[in-house]
Parts: C-alpha cells; sequence; structure tokens
C-alpha cells in the first residue's frame, strides 16, 4: 500500500462516522507507523589504521606504553608480529598498504620503483602490485570514503594516489591533529594514520627501551594515539550503528641505531587489532609453524635453492650428514631434495620419492648411478616425517646409510663411487621441489628443520637430533654447516642459522605463501599458556584483515598474502 492511499483513506475516515447513525459505537482505530526507509539506520563497519614507524615490539612490550596497554583489553595483540624481509620506510609501507611481501613486489626505496631481480630477464615486464584503494574502487564498497594523513608526501603522492582525501602534515603532532578532524567526520569510512617520530628518534639514538630518546618518543605517539581513540569513542554511533576496527601495526623496526635490512629486530614490530566486543588474548609466535609448500613443475615451480653454495655442502670425498623433516604427499618418482643438475647423468645426490616412501641416488665424477631405492617406513603420509642420509667411512670402505624417523633403515656400500678419484663435487644448486629430474612429477610437501654435518652422525647421534630443539647442545654442533628451520613465516628466503653457514639462504621461488600448520613438527616447542595462543602476525594481514571486516571478497587476481586469521575470533564481535 503506497503512502498516497494510505493518507486518503485516514483523511476519509472522519466523514464517514458522520453519516453513521449516532447509537453505534465504534472502536478506535489502531495507530499506523509507517517505516521511514529513506532514515533508516543500518549497522556499518568502518577501519582505523594506525602504522607506527620504528615500533620495535620487544622494546614496547619493555616500555608499556600506557595507551596500548589499556587497548589490550578489547585486542588481539602481539609484541613478536613482524614486518617484512625489506625494512626500509618504502618497502615497509609497500607490504602494508599492498597486502604483498617485499619478495614480490620489490619496492626497495623512496622512488617506488619496482627493483628487477637479480638474474630475471632485463626486458621481463616489471610486477605490478597496486594499493588497497585501488581494489576499493573496483570492489562492491566502491563508496567507501578514504582518508590518509601522513608527514611523508612522497608515501602520498606515490604511494596511494587513489585515496580520495590525502592529507600532507608537518609532524605528527599535526598529523594527529588532521586525523581527529577526519574521526569527527561522519563521512569517514576507512582512516589510515602515519607516525614516523619513533623511527626519527631512533636513529638518532638506538632503537631500545633504554634510549631515553627512543623510549620518550613511543611515549608521546602512544599519547597521540590516546587522543585517537577519544575522539573515534565520541563519534555519536560508536559502537552503535558503526562497528569500528582500529589496527595499530609497526611498519618496521630496528636495530641499534638503523634499519632496513632482514634481522630479528628490524622485522620485529607491535601489531594490536581493537574492537569494543572483542576479548583480549596475546599472540605470540612460540609453537606455531608456518612454512612453505614447494610443489608443481616448471615455469609454475614453487621451489627454494641456494644457488652457489661455494661448495660448502659437496660430501666431496669425505664424510656428510643430511637431515630434514617432510610432510606432504607424493606423485611417480618426483625428486624433491637434490644437489644434482640433471639426475641420473651429472655428480650429486637426489632425493625421490618411490610411492610413499622415499630413496636417493647418487653419482660421483667418475662411477656410475647407484641408486639405494629399498622398502623404507611410509613418510609421504601427511604428517610429518624425518630423514637422513649419512656418506661415512667405515672398515676402509665407503658407505651410504639412510634413516628414517631416527631409525637406520639401510646401509649401502658405495666404496667404487670412489674410484678413479671419483668425488661427489659439483657446482649444482642445493634444491628443494621439482628440477632435478625434469622428467618426472612433482611432491608436495612441506619441509622443515633441514640440517647439514660436515661429519657423519652415529646412530645415537641421530636419534637424538630427530626431535632437538635446540641445535647449540648437539654433540656435534661444531660441525653443522647448514641449519634451515624452514619456519621463518615470512619474506622469499628461508634463513640459514648454522654459524658456518652465513649467507647461504634458500631463496624461494614461484608463487609462494606461508601457511601456518596445525600439526607441528616435533622440534616445535608446544605453547602451553593459557592466556596467549599461538599465532604469527605479519604486516601483510592488515590488507586481508581490512578487506574481511569491510566485508569484501578480495579477487584471487589481487594475489593478497595476508591471513583472514580474525574470523577464527567472530563469534566475540559479530552482531545480529
Amino acid at each position: 500500500m503506497n503512502k498516497w492511499i494510505k493518507t486518503g483513506l485516514l483523511a476519509a475516515v472522519p466523514a464517514l462516522l458522520l453519516m453513521l447513525p449516532a447509537c453505534k459505537k465504534y472502536k478506535d482505530i489502531p495507530p499506523y507507523f509507517e517505516n521511514n526507509t529513506d532514515t533508516l539506520k543500518k549497522t556499518s563497519r568502518k577501519v582505523l589504521i594506525i602504522g607506527i614507524d620504528g615500533a620495535v615490539g620487544a622494546e614496547y612490550k619493555t616500555i608499556q606504553p600506557p595507551v596500548l596497554v589499556g587497548m589490550q583489553t578489547h585486542s588481539k595483540f602481539s609484541y613478536e608480529a613482524v614486518s617484512d624481509e625489506g625494512t626500509s620506510d618504502a618497502a615497509s609501507w609497500k607490504s602494508l598498504v599492498s597486502g604483498i611481501s617485499f619478495s614480490r613486489h620489490k619496492i626497495q626505496d623512496s622512488s617506488f620503483i619496482y627493483t628487477q631481480p637479480l638474474g630475471s630477464a632485463p626486458h621481463d615486464a616489471p610486477a605490478i602490485y597496486p594499493s588497497i584503494f585501488t581494489y576499493l574502487l573496483s570492489s562492491s564498497k566502491s563508496d567507501t570514503r578514504t582518508s590518509l594523513i601522513s608527514s611523508w608526501s612522497t608515501l602520498n603522492n606515490r604511494l596511494v594516489p587513489e585515496v580520495e582525501d590525502k592529507v600532507l602534515a608537518a609532524n605528527d603532532a599535526a598529523v594527529k591533529d588532521s586525523a581527529i578532524v577526519r574521526l569527527k567526520n561522519p563521512k569517514s569510512d576507512l582512516v589510515i594514520v602515519h607516525f614516523n617520530g619513533a623511527a626519527i628518534a631512533g636513529r638518532a639514538s638506538s632503537f631500545s627501551a633504554s634510549a631515553a630518546a627512543y623510549k620518550d618518543a613511543v611515549l608521546k605517539v602512544d599519547g597521540y594515539i590516546g587522543e585517537l581513540m577519544t575522539a573515534l569513542k565520541a563519534r555519536p554511533d560508536y559502537n552503535k550503528q558503526e562497528e569500528w576496527l582500529v589496527i595499530v601495526n609497526g611498519t618496521h623496526g630496528g636495530t641499534g641505531n638503523t634499519y632496513g635490512g632482514p634481522s630479528d629486530k628490524e622485522t620485529n614490530v607491535i601489531s594490536f587489532y581493537y574492537n569494543e566486543r572483542m576479548k583480549q588474548k596475546e599472540l605470540i609466535r612460540g609453537g606455531a609453524f608456518s612454512g612453505i609448500q614447494v610443489k608443481n613443475r616448471d615455469a609454475a615451480a614453487i621451489k627454494a635453492q641456494i644457488a652457489d653454495d661455494g661448495g660448502l655442502y659437496n660430501p666431496g670425498t669425505g664424510q656428510q650428514t643430511i637431515q630434514l623433516s617432510v610432510k606432504g604427499t607424493s606423485g611417480a618418482y618426483p625428486h624433491f631434495f637434490s644437489k644434482m643438475a640433471v639426475w641420473p647423468s651429472t655428480p650429486g645426490w637426489s632425493m625421490f620419492t618411490s610411492g610413499q616412501t622415499w630413496a636417493i641416488s647418487v653419482r660421483s665424477t667418475t662411477g656410475g648411478e647407484s641408486r639405494i631405492q629399498g622398502t623404507t617406513p611410509n613418510v609421504f603420509d601427511n604428517k610429518w616425517h624425518t630423514i637422513t642420509v649419512v656418506f661415512a667411512d667405515s672398515a676402509s670402505k665407503k658407505w651410504l646409510r639412510r634413516y628414517t624417523d631416527g631409525v637406520r633403515t639401510d646401509q649401502t656400500e658405495i666404496t667404487t663411487q670412489y674410484n678413479n678419484s671419483g668425488t661427489f663435487t659439483n657446482t649444482s644448486q642445493l634444491l628443494i621441489g621439482h628440477g632435478a629430474d625434469p622428467g618426472q612429477g612433482f611432491s608436495t610437501i612441506y619441509t622443515a628443520d633441514i640440517s647439514i654435518f660436515n661429519t657423519a652422525l652415529t646412530d645415537a647421534e641421530i636419534a637424538g637430533n630427530k626431535c632437538n630443539t635446540n641445535l647449540t647442545t648437539h654433540p656435534k654442533y661444531a660441525n653443522l654447516i647448514g641449519y634451515w628451520p624452514a619456519n621463518d613465516g615470512y619474506g622469499g628466503r628461508l634463513k640459514n642459522q648454522a654459524p658456518a653457514g652465513a649467507g647461504k639462504d634458500f631463496v624461494l621461488r614461484g608463487g609462494f605463501t606461508w601457511d601456518g600448520q596445525t600439526e607441528v613438527p616435533c622440534t616445535t616447542i608446544p605453547n602451553t599458556s593459557t592466556t596467549k595462543v599461538s599465532q604469527l602476525l605479519k604486516s601483510v594481514d592488515v590488507a586481508a584483515t581490512m578487506f574481511y571486516w569491510l566485508k569484501i571478497t578480495p579477487a584471487a587476481s589481487w594475489g593478497l598474502e595476508g591471513s583472514t586469521w580474525l574470523s577464527q575470533y567472530e563469534i566475540e564481535f559479530i552482531t545480529l
């Protein structure tokens, strides 16, 4: 029934009543209230993102800034979050506002120009990864009103030209004042605020809680955040028709008085996700495993490689132990870990699958192939298993021993491989994934705790090393020449933590992603805390979480790398 008909009927009622006999009485017509859909308020979701340059998580935890500490009550937060392996200002902000890691976007300096990776074809088209604002404009929420306030003009002009309301302020205090104006505007939907005072103080003194200048800068920015939160909560519809998610994230950390590199302190940042209905929970790295799944073949292959190890990982004519944990499934005889250019015709070694079991092929510079393919326990059953290969000397002979989950499977004599001055020496890359045998298929596996010793470990040492949570206590630690936990959780490489293997990192190739695992290797120490949850937060999570909060489903073509981990806590903040 439309408004005109209802109004006409109501106007006609008094006249009809006058025409009726006076002795009759009628009940009053009940009142009718029409909903005005033009003014009905609907719940809307909005986001405030505060990026802080130089917010070292460990130092913030020591300083305990009062505003952030107070926000913990309604936050999922971490002092152990990571930014990215590229920690320059440009690299850090690009990762934050694109949801793409430095290993892909390759933005290194304030020109914000893509840097061509070493070894790529000179005429390859540069990779282009737009900011979240470009994606917003092409989404179902293209009318989202956006603001970004910063004292860095290059950030405003080159990184986020799509922002509707860009504000260039003189310093952090002016950034705060301009942000408060935006937060008082009822039309604001997405506001990003950039503070750099902590980074300036860290460069001038030290990124340390013990440095007075750095601590003072941290507390000053914390006070600004308090003023922003006061303005936000003063909005008439705050926590009513408006559901705000506040994200406070460090863009990079710092070590000494510098930053820009991939060290732990340079990548360590704070990460807070605040909503009025959220319950307190601290998120920590301990107990979590986040790894790379190597898979596919040819141009689509996801793999990890050390292109030039300087000969460090050649068994040569000596003894060596190679050990790694694997989890995954297998196809028909794919090679998954190798130091052999082309199987089986070049020197080296290559591990491959044989159904659910595993095998290894070795070939010296003078000998033919020796293929050790006897039955082993199943390891490709999508559970974690540890496999070990030992090149050993015994009784004037050369042997190759295999172990599965710390137990010796077999021992094969390979003495003839060393005849006529044969050696297991080559310049081939150390490779995880498809490549040594291009004619076969590929396996789909995660790896962890890859270690190489330049000696033959004993049966007892191998059994004891299977779940060793601290290799520095290993009796042959001095012989450890390579150790890659493969649990970095971010970046484009698997870092080598063996002192003798400095600079020998595995570089990741292909469209890899870091995936959190429910089942973890036995070397991962479980988190037994009842107040903390094992979860690694990363800068690239900010973009993915923002889209999740705004109820925008990212297109696969955007290639966002971040996790929507916040969805597991929906019961706390979803309103019906």
